[in-house]
């Protein structure tokens, strides 16, 4: 199986100089050819090929004086952004629930550019050879072999090589526990064996930089009203400043947010034989206004996506329960159904046996009896 590594970089100005050009170089050859590829359909009714945008790309290069410095560019980057560009429009096509490419924005777009795998190598113990770079680039980790799709990447404060590479799955497991997962807003997750994960943004660190990137935001907003002329708004150099105090904000709530998401994962996929979860319609989930904030803090997907590949690597079976198994309205106890539920009954009292059971652990002990019932 496939598994993501990143190791980081420590650039010279003049290299991370470098590493904006090929940035935004790769933002361009996306977008021009997404352009060129709209209008060449609609003025023709033709459908651009990969070779028909590399060709087009060749040409703006050698042919247009506005275009002379994309000779500058390593063509892998290039041709890679062009490549993205059409495996973008393969999944709108495929699963027609992506979406149509859009153009990337220089404000909101990722900061990163691809690498050619056969010139990507370690110089020394502390340096590596960066596509066109001259000189090695500092690192304090070594890569390992079988790199695939390497990028340079900036996450708003550091730049990093990121890439995936081929690891051996385990054997699935025969001993250990069976778990279900409850994943909820009051707590990020509650387990069948009746432990307790947290809510992370409840924290007060998190509580602290949401309150202070809320007031900066204020701040932001008040000084582009202030520099607005006409329609336009003139950025200053105060503005971006705040731009880029807001975006290292962010940073630090993601790394929080993301190596907590790691932890959980990890112990419950690291110990357990069997996990049962949700089938979560978290677009659905996200209709409430009320709760919408909340649950996109919550990142139920990630939360997913991290269990499903470290069960993979570590032998344990998942089980996703059908999107319809009502596992918060069926009692664990002997299987009654309420009929109605608000999310303010925190609390079940069932009916028939009278036993009371915390809302959350009762959907969790659910799944976990559908994970048995699966299995027998």
């Amino acid at each position: 199986m496939l598994v993501g590594r990143k190791i980081r970089l420590y650039p010279t100005k003049e290299q991370e100089k470098q590493f904006f050009n090929f940035s935004g170089a790769s933002r361009f050859a996306y977008n021009e050819c997404l352009a060129y590829k709209i209008q060449q359909y609609q003025d023709n009714g033709y459908s651009c090929k990969v070779q028909d945008l590399i060709e087009h790309l060749q040409d703006l290069k050698y042919n247009d004086e506005d275009y002379y410095w994309l000779q500058g560019i390593p063509e892998a980057i290039t041709k890679q952004a062009i490549k993205d560009l059409d495996k973008a429009y393969k999944s709108f096509f495929k699963r027609g629930n992506k979406g149509f490419p859009k153009f990337k924005s220089k404000r909101h777009s990722k900061v990163s550019f691809y690498q050619r795998i056969d010139n990507l190598h370690m110089i020394d113990d502390n340096h590596i050879k960066i596509t066109g770079i001259k000189t090695p680039v500092k690192v304090k980790e070594q890569i390992g072999v079988g790199l695939k799709n390497p990028r340079v990447t900036f996450d708003g404060k550091f730049w990093y090589l990121s890439y995936s590479y081929e690891i051996q799955e385990h054997e699935k497991k025969t001993e250990g526990e069976i778990i279900g997962i409850d994943l909820g807003i009051k707590s990020l997750a509650v387990t069948s064996d009746g432990k307790f994960y947290k809510n992370i943004n409840k924290i007060s660190r998190v509580k602290k930089l949401e309150k202070r990137k809320r007031h900066l935001q204020r701040r932001l907003s008040k000084k582009y009203e202030m520099n607005k002329q006409g329609n336009k708004f003139n950025k200053t150099q105060n503005i971006i400043k705040l731009e880029r105090e807001i975006k290292l904000i962010d940073r630090k709530l993601s790394n929080i947010r993301d190596t907590y998401i790691h932890t959980i994962t990890y112990r419950l996929a690291s110990r357990a034989k069997t996990i049962c979860i949700e089938d979560l319609n978290v677009s659905s989930m996200m209709k409430n206004k009320h709760l919408s904030k909340a649950i996109q803090q919550q990142e139920f997907r990630k939360f997913r996506t991290y269990i499903e590949y470290k069960c993979q690597a570590y032998g344990t079976n998942l089980i996703v329960a059908d999107r319809f198994y009502p596992s918060s309205k069926l009692t664990n106890c002997c299987g009654h159904r309420f009929k109605f539920l608000s999310l303010s009954q925190r609390q079940l009292t069932c009916p028939i046996c009278g036993k009371i059971t915390d809302r959350d652990l009762n959907a969790a002990l659910n799944l976990r009896n559908y994970a048995l019932a699966q299995a027998s």
